[in-house]
C-alpha cells in the first residue's frame, strides 16, 4: 500500500483541523505541522493556496461518506447516522463537518463554498438515487435527498451545542418514517 504522500497528509489535516476550527481558524502552519509535509508542498500540490487546499478537502471528506454506502435506503440512513453519533461521541462533540465548515466559508472564498455546495449536491443525488432504485419517484426521492442533508448538517451542529446525539437520533426516526413515505408500500 505504500506510504501517504504529501498531497494526502495535508488534505486529512485540513479536514481534521475544518471540523475542530473552520476555514478562517486553519492555519497553514497548522496544517503543516500536523501533516509533516513541506511548505513547497502546499503550493505544489494546491497552486492556489489555502482555498484550493480547503475545497479539495472538502471534496475528499464529502466522498468518504458516499464511498461504500449500502444502496438499501433505511440501511444508508442508518450507516451516515451511525457515523455521525461515532464522530461525536468518539472526539467528545468536539468536531463539525467540514462540508459545512466549507460552506460558510464567505463570500471572500468563492471556490471553498462552491466546493460545499458540490458536495451537498452529490450528497443530495447520492441518497436520491438510492430512493429512486429502491421505487421512489424522481422528485420525491430529491426533495428527501436535499431534507437529508439539511436536516443531517442542522441535527450535527445541534448535537454538538447541547452535547447530546439525541438530536441525530431524533433525525433517524423521522427519516425512516419519510423513507416509508416514498417507497411503494
Amino acid at each position: 500500500m505504500g506510504t501517504r504522500g504529501p498531497r494526502e497528509r495535508l488534505l486529512d489535516a485540513t479536514i481534521t483541523s475544518l471540523r475542530r476550527h473552520g476555514v478562517h481558524g486553519t492555519g497553514i502552519a497548522e496544517v503543516l505541522g500536523a501533516s509533516g509535509a513541506a511548505r513547497q508542498s502546499i503550493y505544489q500540490h494546491f497552486p492556489g493556496g489555502k482555498a484550493d487546499l480547503v475545497a479539495e478537502a472538502a471534496r475528499r471528506a464529502g466522498a468518504r461518506l458516499t464511498r461504500d454506502a449500502p444502496a438499501d435506503p433505511h440501511a444508508y440512513v442508518d450507516d451516515r447516522l451511525d457515523w455521525w453519533v461515532d464522530q461525536l461521541r468518539r472526539h467528545d462533540f468536539a468536531l463539525g463537518c467540514p462540508v459545512a465548515a466549507a460552506a460558510l466559508a464567505g463570500a471572500d472564498s468563492p471556490g471553498v463554498v462552491a466546493a460545499a455546495a458540490e458536495v451537498f449536491a452529490d450528497w443530495t443525488e447520492h441518497l436520491a438515487t438510492v430512493l429512486t432504485d429502491a421505487g421512489a419517484e424522481p422528485e420525491a426521492a430529491r426533495r428527501l435527498g436535499r431534507f437529508h442533508v439539511s436536516a443531517v448538517e442542522g441535527a450535527g451542529l445541534m448535537a454538538q451545542a447541547l452535547r447530546s446525539v439525541e438530536p441525530v437520533e431524533d433525525l433517524r426516526a423521522i427519516l425512516h418514517g419519510l423513507i416509508d413515505d416514498v417507497l411503494p408500500h
